[in-house]
């Protein structure tokens, strides 16, 4: 290949790829709370207790991934292997999939309107494949918020998901 061949294919390349300031989600966060917020204005925890733990990550090729445990940690079952998993008590493994949810899928950015939306193509619970989830984002430093409405127990709700972001991973 000539070296002008390369050299426009590098700058062709370069201009392909969003800057890094145009991925304003782009990293790995851990999980710092969860919040349900009810018409009145009450923080209620319904879903994942008071201090959940969790990890988001949005990449750069667009694909994106959430793991949330609940508070407190589910105990059961105690193997350490899926062979233990699956041979374990139903009524236990009840208790690990209530205190887990997870998904992951394409996400696209839409920065006017402050929106993030994955697009779930798998999860915990399998209803919500293929389903788009779209989330209102603010950053301030390394905290990210992300925000959803939702019609649950007979009332609107509004989820506020806070994360903070994580230092690049060593191996």
């Amino acid at each position: 290949m000539r070296l002008t061949s390369l050299l426009l294919l590098c700058l062709g390349f370069a201009f392909a790829v969003p800057a890094l300031a145009e991925l304003p989600l782009e990293g790995a966060r851990q999980l710092v709370s969860v919040d349900t917020v009810r018409p009145s204005g009450e923080v209620i925890h319904p879903f994942y207790g008071e201090h959940p733990q969790g990890l988001i990550v949005y990449d750069r090729s667009g694909w994106m991934s959430v793991q949330i445990v609940s508070d407190p940690l589910p105990t059961v079952p105690s193997g350490n292997s899926r062979d233990s998993f699956r041979g374990a008590p139903p009524a236990e493994k009840a208790i690990a999939a209530d205190g887990y949810y997870a998904y992951f899928g394409p996400y696209a950015i839409d920065q006017k309107a402050s929106t993030v939306t994955p697009h779930v193509r798998h999860a915990l619970y399998p209803g919500e494949r293929g389903v788009d989830f779209v989330r209102h984002y603010a950053i301030q430093g390394e905290l990210l918020t992300l925000v959803a409405k939702s019609h649950e127990a007979g009332e609107d709700r509004e989820r506020r998901l806070s994360w903070r972001r994580l230092p690049r991973a060593s191996a």
